[in-house]
């Protein structure tokens, strides 16, 4: 238990580390024939604020209410634009990949502001819907959907976990039929342009149904911080594994989750089915190669972040296979039973349109097994792997996991 606790000390300091930001929210403003005036901003409601009369002065000194100004916005990936003509307090917005084109009409500019604010929170004529499908086809750092810090990509990986970690079902009874699980797990992704760290405490409970069969429940919890942005999510599923042959398994699991950030303004929850084959083979000196392969479906339904009414209408299906090597480990501080394990994963997403829509995964861990029931499931382990994908996405993953 010792080294277990010095691992998680240097997962912790891993996941602190500062990291320097850039601007997910952008400001262009033209004032009359003035050049134009550049400024980023860490949260959507600072984009808002910038679009007042106080905040439009601060960037740009030469304007007033009746001065004509353009502001062209960088929302995540996803431009758009803000206008008054001059010496009219209408406020026109338009996102020209979508068709959208609105004006509000206040009696002063301000006024006119706050009804645009009013109408993206209400979700007025599914302009909010809209624009986040579109976010999360252009926005590489999107926390429902299109990268793996993603709520979708994140119930997809524990959903697969669940399954492939299982080694094998030699028979017999182990010394204890149900396992708690508790993990620390920190990713650091590259996403085009903008960094992305997202922290892990997956949890589980596994429940020995005897013959092999297995149900787990888990609630995987995470952080994730883009650029000096907080997003949260969670996600509670229920897999139960049912063996065909003593080395070959389904496991059907169905999940639900939400993830959201304020300063984004962005939420959504996602239901999620999936279906897993593991299927492992034995060779002699202890090699293990296991094949993982899984199938699932996901549906987004709209939840509330702060004020805002958010529907990401996203329908997606995702296919990810997996091949894994393990091998004895003897000689070292783990004891017997220890075993080293390497994988490779391919993910790919069908459906509405994402950022990434597919990326690979590489990883090496150490670990010890433990025989609960029928089955032999991975106890503790320590493991490190490499993402790479479409649209300039990688990045670095470490867990440690530990069962008792």
């Amino acid at each position: 238990m010792k080294h277990a606790c010095l691992i998680a000390g240097a997962l912790y300091a891993a996941m602190t580390m500062p990291t320097q930001a850039k601007d997910l929210f952008e400001l262009g403003l033209s004032v009359d024939s003035a050049p134009e005036v550049r400024e980023g901003f860490t949260t959507i409601s600072d984009l808002f604020d910038a679009l007042s009369t106080e905040g439009l002065t601060q960037l740009s000194p030469g304007y007033t209410e009746s001065s004509p100004a353009t502001a062209a916005l960088y929302v995540r990936g996803l431009p758009a634009e803000a206008s008054f003509q001059s010496g009219s307090t209408t406020l026109r917005f338009r996102v020209p990949s979508l068709g959208i084109d609105v004006s509000f009409t206040g009696e002063t500019r301000d006024d006119s502001r706050d009804q645009f604010e009013d109408y993206i929170k209400a979700n007025g004529g599914d302009i909010l819907k809209r624009m986040l499908k579109e976010l999360a086809r252009v926005s590489p750092v999107d926390p429902v959907a299109g990268n793996p810090g993603s709520l979708m990509a994140q119930m997809g990986a524990q959903d697969f976990a669940d399954a492939a970690s299982v080694s094998g079902n030699p028979g017999g009874t182990g010394s204890s039929g149900n396992l708690f699980g508790i993990g620390l797990g920190y990713d650091s992704n590259s996403l085009g342009p903008y960094d992305q760290n997202v922290m892990r405490l997956p949890l589980s409970f596994g429940f020995d149904l005897s013959n092999g069969y297995w149900l787990t429940l888990s609630a995987p919890i995470y952080r994730v911080e883009s650029e000096g942005t907080d997003s949260y999510g969670a996600s509670f599923g229920a897999a139960l594994r049912i063996p065909l042959t003593t080395d070959w398994a389904l496991t059907p699991a169905l999940r639900v989750g939400a993830a959201g950030s304020g300063d984004l303004g962005s939420a959504a929850a996602l239901y999620s089915g999936s279906l897993t084959s593991r299927y492992v083979w034995h060779f002699d000196g202890g090699l293990d190669l296991g094949m993982t392969n899984q199938f699932a479906l996901y549906q987004s339904r709209s939840i509330s972040a702060g004020d805002y009414e958010a529907d990401y209408d996203l329908s997606n299906r995702s296919l990810k296979n997996g091949l894994d090597l393990a091998g004895p480990l003897n000689g070292t501080f783990l004891g017997n039973g220890a075993q080293w394990r390497a994988w490779v994963i391919d993910t790919r997403f069908y459906g509405d349109e994402l950022y990434s829509n597919s990326w690979q995964e590489y990883g090496v861990s150490v670990g010890t097994r433990v025989q609960a029931g029928a089955i032999v499931y991975e106890q503790m382990n320590l493991g490190v792997s490499y993402l790479n994908g479409e649209n300039d996405v990688s990045g670095l993953k470490l867990n440690f996991g530990y069962r008792f």
